[in-house]
């Protein structure tokens, strides 16, 4: 009997003695409380990290590190699920359509920040839907050349772009990729032109850099080293304040244009679902951070060329508001459209 039903006129020492039987005789047979899932409890099962990419590339090597560190720390598998297209719109928005409780982690990188300048209508709000964790790690990018161009320093390329640009092609590793960004402004910087030609991933844009379909890339350290180190393609100048010991004969582009510096780089991050248990964020963002500074994790992508950063989520937010604004500046100057 509830107490709001028992009569006013009922003892209250009858009551509360029912009460206390009732408890005496139940409690142990009641069903365990429904509670919200928290830190303690995640993760409940296998966690998706949506590479938006095709399979392949510095962001997958770092993404795959990163996992493997966090399978063992939280004692769940954590996936890689590879959703290309869009220039990583589609893997965007399978993260925004996903439930908020942490158990699918979107891979985003510069084409995220790039799009919300370059395309008119996204289907999903860049600062609103997704919330930052961790800026993971970064690597510069290497100019490289099709043997068959006959290119070997960046000397014999400006040459012959600067005079015919617009006969030859140059690679990217996605339409608003920041391999295609920095390509155009690596033309607006040193006056030249020559034709985009945009690819899903990194290993299709290189291999056909490498089999002569297009002339030129802008790509990705680690991308660069076996392939330049094999002969199969050549590299020409590196876009970095200094020379990399990963290729250390290759000039930075300061060096080899005799003072025009010119700097791009590639950078990876993870994000969660807005409503994501703050907990649950919190445990990610602590966890991708201890991964990325483990020394074997540090090491491991050092010797790929790539430099581990493992930021805070306050850090990574600063970090993508700072870059928003200059690939705005950049999207202003050099004129850069998706083709």
């Amino acid at each position: 009997m509830k107490p709001c039903e028992a009569r006013m006129t009922r003892p209250i020492a009858t009551l509360a003695a029912a009460l206390t039987a009732a408890l005496a005789t139940g409690l142990m047979s009641l069903p365990p409380p429904v509670m919200a899932q928290g830190a303690s409890t995640y993760p409940s099962r296998p966690v998706r990290f949506i590479l938006p990419y095709a399979p392949g590339g510095a962001a997958e090597t770092v993404t795959r590190l990163v996992a493997e560190q966090l399978s063992a720390s939280l004692k769940q598998p954590f996936l890689i699920e590879n959703r290309p297209g869009g220039g990583t719109v589609i893997g965007a928005m399978a993260t925004v359509q996903a439930p908020a409780d942490g158990h699918t982690v979107f891979v985003n990188a510069s084409s995220y920040l790039i799009n919300a300048h370059l395309m008119r209508a996204l289907p999903y709000d860049t600062w609103g839907d997704l919330l930052p964790l961790s800026l993971a790690a970064e690597n510069p990018h290497v100019l490289v050349a099709s043997n068959g161009t006959g290119w070997r320093t960046w000397a014999d390329f400006i040459g012959v772009a600067r005079s015919r640009g617009s006969a030859y092609s140059y690679a990217s590793f996605g339409n608003g990729s920041s391999g295609h960004l920095a390509f155009e402004m690596l033309k607006r910087t040193y006056g030249f032109d020559m034709v985009h030609v945009p690819y899903k991933s990194t290993p299709q844009a290189m291999t056909d850099v490498m089999g002569g379909a297009v002339h030129a890339m802008l790509t990705d350290m680690p991308a660069a080293v076996q392939q330049v180190r094999a002969g199969r393609i050549m590299a020409l100048a590196i876009a970095a304040e200094q020379r990399s010991g990963m290729l250390p004969e290759v000039p930075t582009f300061a060096e080899a244009s005799s003072g025009t510096r010119f700097v791009s780089r590639s950078w990876w991050g993870f994000m969660v679902r807005n409503g994501t248990p703050a907990e649950i964020a919190h445990t990610l963002e602590t966890e991708i951070g201890r991964a990325l500074h483990r020394p074997e994790v540090r090491s491991r992508l050092a010797d790929l060329g790539i430099t581990a950063i493992g930021s805070s989520a306050a850090e990574f937010a600063t970090f993508m508001r700072t870059e928003h604004a200059r690939f705005g500046e950049a999207i202003r100057v050099s004129g850069a459209t998706l083709d």
